[in-house]
């Protein structure tokens, strides 16, 4: 008797078995895709992107570009053209190339930086590429210069967060956080704090170019080295509070200071005017890159022959990478990078072309829609399959 009892009391107790998937049964929208709903969204899409590609291609075509390897030039003493596939004339309208005298370089010793910024206290002598090309064209300002790097995978994970935005600021950092952030190059041997600190720092692309001189006429083309950085990177890097004697150069900086080490007379950089270490911190996704080096906002630059210096400091051929030259114009649209409006074209023309056969299709053998209160979320339960133990279950057995 008594167990009949707790059988009667259970079932009223019980929530109904629908309650447990009433979810199924909220208002939502769960559209129908029928062949009148579908094939407009392809045209639609097709003719938006057609033309938005077929401007990023054409603005494209606009941007003069010259881009020239320089990575073996420390191993030739005496001018040597380089070959096809190590130079590029991507110029906005046809040029008569035949006639034009390819890129050739050759390497000088010399003990004086191109960078201003750069001291040679301990009398160094370096290698430094003599670089002669030709602008088969007047190129239209601005104009500016990059460098390019192959095979430098800045996005590696270890590398790209090896620094301590804190140093950066100019504050001074715990011993713990600054190895953790910066390890191994936070501390150097005899125990003098590493500033700027870090992997990135210490790797920091420091080859210097010189302006441009005319074979020809022996004229100048000048570039600024300011304004290549973002205006909020300014307010990510402060002078030191360390104490000078507390600080060493990064291993790769050591050599451009007395003993490797800062002095009164060589004092810490002021990171908040190192534009170009501020463009280096902006991480590449890829290992084939380039970066701004220098600008020139007003100019045109001429056609002709022309020569320009520099400094070969960064080492590319020790992990099989190289080191390009880019001269670049711009467009309202940016610079050149033609895959863009050829995606936007390729996929506007696919969307366009699919939507013609599926018409095609639709038309000349139309297929019959069923009847939609047969869709799983129309019938009742939300669709779920009935089976022996539900129904027990909605009996109250």
């Amino acid at each position: 008797m008594a167990e009949e009892v707790e059988k009667e009391e259970e079932k009223k107790t019980r929530k109904p078995v629908d309650g447990a998937f009433r979810q199924q049964r909220l208002p939502a929208w769960q559209p129908v895709l029928t062949p009148r709903s579908v094939l407009p969204a392809f045209f639609i899409v097709g003719i938006l992107f057609l033309p938005i590609g077929g401007l990023l291609y054409w603005s494209n075509g606009r941007v003069d570009e010259i881009m020239i390897d320089y990575s073996h030039c420390s191993q030739y003493e005496t001018p040597v053209y380089l070959a096809p596939s190590l130079y590029s004339y991507l110029m906005s309208k046809d040029t008569n190339m035949t006639d034009m005298e390819v890129p050739a370089y050759h390497y000088e010793n010399t003990t004086v930086f191109q960078e201003p910024e750069f001291s040679n206290p301990n009398n160094l002598t370096f290698k430094q590429c003599v670089l002669d090309f030709t602008v088969p064209k007047t190129m239209q300002g601005p104009v500016y210069m990059y460098y390019r790097l192959t095979n430098f995978y800045q996005n590696h994970r270890l590398y790209i967060k090896n620094y301590d935005p804190e140093q950066l600021l100019g504050h001074i950092v715990g011993s713990s956080t600054l190895n953790t952030n910066c390890g191994p190059l936070a501390y150097t041997s005899d125990g003098r704090v590493i500033y700027p600190c870090g992997l990135v720092a210490n790797s920091m692309f420091n080859d210097t170019a010189s302006n441009l001189t005319s074979v020809t006429t022996g004229g100048n083309y000048t570039f600024s080295r300011s304004n290549i950085a973002w205006p909020e990177d300014f307010q990510k890097y402060r002078p030191t509070q360390y104490p000078i004697e507390q600080l060493a150069p990064p291993p790769n900086w050591a050599l451009r200071y007395p003993n490797g080490r800062y002095t009164e007379e060589y004092p810490p950089p002021d990171l908040n005017s190192m534009e170009r270490l501020m463009v280096w911190m902006h991480m590449a996704a890829l290992p084939d890159f380039r970066k701004i080096w220098a600008r020139n906002d007003h100019d045109d630059l001429p056609e002709g022959r022309w020569r320009i210096y520099i400094d070969m400091n960064f080492d590319t051929l020790q992990y099989e990478g190289t080191k390009w030259l880019v001269l670049s114009t711009t467009s309202p649209l940016g610079g050149r990078n033609p895959y863009i409006g050829i995606a936007y074209l390729a996929i506007g023309g696919l969307c366009i072309l699919i939507g013609l056969i599926f018409t095609l299709a639709y038309c000349i053998k139309p297929r019959k829609l069923g009847d939609p209160t047969y869709l799983s979320w129309n019938k009742p339960g939300g669709g779920l399959p009935t089976n022996k133990r539900r129904q027990k279950l909605e009996k109250g057995e």
